[in-house]
């Protein structure tokens, strides 16, 4: 064997020395990189003052400190970073015990797939004064079909197993949102795969306590492992698309159903979350279409000022206030342009006239409100698309079938009109109040006030548009 040159020794003398060195170098900074945070977040803990706690094991970004003031009077202190594990939520629940602040409330995010139900359960009863809010992880549809069959299949039954175990942890409160299709299947929904839109969270937030329906117990662990089961199975199995449509504007016309709602669980939001498409959302609490002493605009009043771009009819301050201003400063005119149009409840609520046989544009009533604001939106937007949308069913007024007004009308008085019109004016038909599954039956699964939609109820409707606008 030939000796090694004098020259390369030196290298690799010098290349090892070099390694030596470098090693625990690099070891310090990954142990800096990983534990900086955490260190921030001891400081934070023994020199700030508050009453509640947010540690999570999956990214809470999007929960906002002002949003917990503001709804439920609470002073947050949030970690700002990811907690591995329970071990690591132990250090931190202990460093909160040392600093001098009376902890009322302690939400922890939580990973079914990276927790041990039994260490949560130690944990909070370690704290009997504090009440412990658990919100269980809820990734988007995205984060699911990503697996392979055997992830899949693991992850889902350490779901299954610690939503089994939750019944017999009386030490803390657990809610778990990711069995629901309205939040799990839209991707407008999430920053991430793993990260809720701000508004969102925010209603995860205000859903976590014993008041609200996602609280898990005896009675419906069951039932949530199925439905998490047959959710995410379908969505692996039949994923769904939408076309994209991110060269469209939709505004929205509408009542309460419409203005009431302006986040990503919204019916505009629910169609921009799955085709990319801009919407504007132009809705108006308490609104009709027809023209009377009760309604704060009325739709051809919306209608005209939309065509001219002049906004001094509109009261200011309110949802088609901003949705019109956003659509005259934003919208570009390239984009191909949809018109969705939704009254109907506030008309028959006030007891509005259907028709006028002498006046068919006559906008006292509802059907010629309706006429008149799609002749005026159709000579300002030739080539815009327009859909027609039915009131939905409610179980107010004998559902819908209290006689109001000096024609007596009922409710499906309106949804006949509105059916008869989108044929008449050969506009596109959305009819809610039939096409949907929603009745006395169950009414309660999706009109939690007997009247407006859920987050349930307006994704299918959200879907549903999707299918007309082409």
């Amino acid at each position: 064997m030939n000796p090694i040159p004098a020259s390369r020794c030196r290298k690799l003398i010098l290349t090892i020395a070099a390694a030596v060195l470098l090693i625990p170098a690099a070891a310090f900074l990954l142990r800096h990189m990983l534990f900086a945070p955490a260190a921030r977040d001891y400081r934070r803990i023994a020199s700030e003052e508050y009453d509640t706690v947010l540690l999570s094991m999956f990214p809470a970004d999007s929960y906002r400190e002002e949003e917990f003031a503001y709804y439920r009077g609470m002073t947050l202190f949030k970690a700002s970073s990811l907690i591995p594990d329970i071990s690591v939520m132990e250090k931190y629940m202990e460093r909160v015990a040392k600093s001098g602040n009376t902890v009322t409330t302690a939400y922890l995010g939580i990973r079914p797939d990276k927790a041990d139900p039994r260490k949560v359960q130690t944990l909070a009863g370690r704290y009997p004064s504090t009440v412990f809010e658990i919100i269980l992880s809820c990734p988007s549809a995205e984060y699911w079909q990503s697996l392979s069959e055997e992830e899949y299949a693991q992850i889902l039954s350490s779901y299954q197993i610690f939503l089994s175990a939750v019944p017999d942890i009386s030490e803390a409160n657990f809610y778990f949102f990711g069995a629901e299709e309205w939040l799990v299947g839209n991707p407008g929904n999430y920053d991430d795969q793993w990260t809720t839109a701000e508004s969102v969270s925010t209603t995860i937030m205000l859903n976590s306590d014993r008041d609200h329906e996602y609280l898990v117990t005896e009675k419906n662990t069951a039932s949530l492992c199925g439905a998490l089961e047959e959710l995410t199975g379908r969505l692996r199995r039949t994923p769904e698309s939408f076309p994209d449509l991110s060269e469209y504007c939709v505004v929205f016309f509408g009542d309460s159903v419409i203005g009431n709602f302006t986040d990503s669980t919204s019916i505009p939001g629910v169609v921009a979350g799955f085709s990319g498409a801009r919407v504007f959302n132009c809705g108006l609490g308490g609104d009709s279409a027809a023209l009377g002493p009760e309604s704060p605009a009325s739709l051809s009043v919306v209608a005209d000022a939309f065509s001219r771009g002049d906004l001094s009819g509109l009261p200011e301050n309110t949802q088609v206030y901003r949705g019109m201003s956003s659509y005259l400063e934003t919208a570009p005119d390239w984009r191909k342009l949809y018109f969705v149009i939704n009254y109907g409840i506030n008309d028959y609520f006030t007891g509005c006239p259907v028709d006028s046989a002498q006046n068919p544009k006559d906008i006292l009533t509802y059907a010629g409100a309706i006429r008149t604001a799609v002749d005026t939106l159709r000579s300002r937007f030739p080539e815009a698309g327009i859909i027609l949308c039915a009131p939905n069913y409610c179980y107010y007024f004998l559902e819908g079938e209290e006689p109001h007004g000096e024609g007596g009308h009922v409710l499906t008085d309106y949804v006949e009109a509105v059916c008869a019109l989108s044929r008449e004016l050969d506009t596109g038909l959305l009819d809610t109040y039939h096409q949907f599954d929603v009745g006395l039956h169950n009414w309660q699964q999706y009109l939690p006030d007997q009247v407006h939609p859920n987050a349930a109820f307006r994704y299918l409707i959200g879907k549903k548009l999707l299918e007309l606008i082409r």
